[in-house]
């Protein structure tokens, strides 16, 4: 009897724990509880088969319904970010991108330089120091990367692009509380420029939540004028969007035709933060890939030694011709 007791509380506390982790997924991010929520969320939904089998053992089959269909909504929720990479067009060229946050430009250089020499086709970075970017100079990057667009700047605002492809178009995207950079590629054979916006939004901790806020709030208005903008050309975003999946605002920016890389291609999580260690690992996924008129087939993460943040690699399959969808 005690042991039912036990197993009943302890198996309603996990079902609690579960359907609050699916629930806060689908309500706003307004405050520092709400981060917190949502970033563990997929943890706490960890804790549904856990209620199922410690309410099935007490024999509380009303609450073990419950469970189950809980479970079952956990599942459908998850499994879209492990099923792998779709049905690719016929005729892609690929081009890798990676994105890599510096962490305030300590990131290794030569490490990093050298993870994108081996990997990347296009190389973004976020929180570029003036002394990271000479540092990443320094190895032979703009050798390798022939076409950049940088904007050096001190502590977490700097960003830039390197690219082995040229770069034919570059503008700052202004409004926001860090600087964004938009550059526009020529790519061998693709019949339209594809089109890649260097992202890093405001950290909603520990600092007041307001300026991720409204940069997550403004963000989906500039994905849609880059949009237009791009026509029928490919548009990739990278950067450190500070949100994991489990965000509302950032499932919102999937609008437009734009896809998140990780779940395209069948990377679940993708986990970068913090990257400092292997023990622990990351937790939280808040760098990104997006998509929009063409896919990502592949992404792997990376180490960045000295940063926070891990990097990310995707292999994105830009269409020659492609068309609006």
């Amino acid at each position: 009897m005690v042991f039912r007791w036990i197993g009943t509380v302890l198996g309603a506390g996990a079902l609690v724990a579960a359907c609050l982790g699916l629930a806060v997924r689908y309500l706003p991010v307004t405050d520092h509880v709400m981060v917190i929520l949502t970033s563990a969320s997929p943890y706490l939904m960890l804790a549904a088969p856990v209620a199922v089998v410690l309410l099935a053992l007490s024999r509380r089959w009303v609450p073990v319904v419950l469970a189950v269909v809980a479970m079952l909504v956990v599942v459908a929720v998850r499994i879209p970010l492990y099923t792998g990479p779709e049905t690719r067009q016929a005729q892609t060229t690929p081009v890798r991108v990676m994105t890599a946050n510096l962490g305030m430009g300590r990131a290794d250089a030569r490490a990093t330089a050298a993870t994108a020499r081996d990997l990347a086709d296009v190389l973004v970075v976020q929180e570029m120091t003036p002394e990271a970017q000479a540092g990443l100079s320094a190895t032979g990057v703009d050798r390798d990367f022939p076409y950049r667009v940088v904007d050096p700047r001190d502590v977490a605002s700097g960003i830039g692009v390197w690219s082995r492809h040229p770069i034919v178009e570059s503008a700052p995207v202004d409004g926001y509380a860090m600087p964004m950079l938009e550059v526009r590629l020529r790519v061998p054979g693709v019949a339209f420029d594809p089109t890649v916006l260097a992202v890093h939004l405001a950290a909603p901790w520990p600092a007041p939540i307001d300026a991720w806020r409204r940069d997550v709030e403004r963000l989906p208005a500039t994905l849609r004028t880059l949009a237009l903008d791009a026509g029928s050309g490919a548009v990739i975003v990278a950067g450190d969007l500070n949100a994991t999946v489990d965000m509302l605002p950032f499932r919102r920016l999937l609008d437009n035709g734009y896809r998140d890389a990780a779940e395209q291609a069948g990377a679940g999580m993708s986990r970068t933060f913090p990257g400092q260690r292997r023990v622990p690992p990351p937790l939280l996924g808040i760098d990104h890939v997006l998509v929009r008129l063409s896919s990502a087939s592949s992404l792997q993460r990376v180490p960045l030694p000295g940063s926070d943040h891990m990097g990310l690699v995707v292999g994105v399959d830009v269409p020659l011709n492609p068309t609006v969808s």
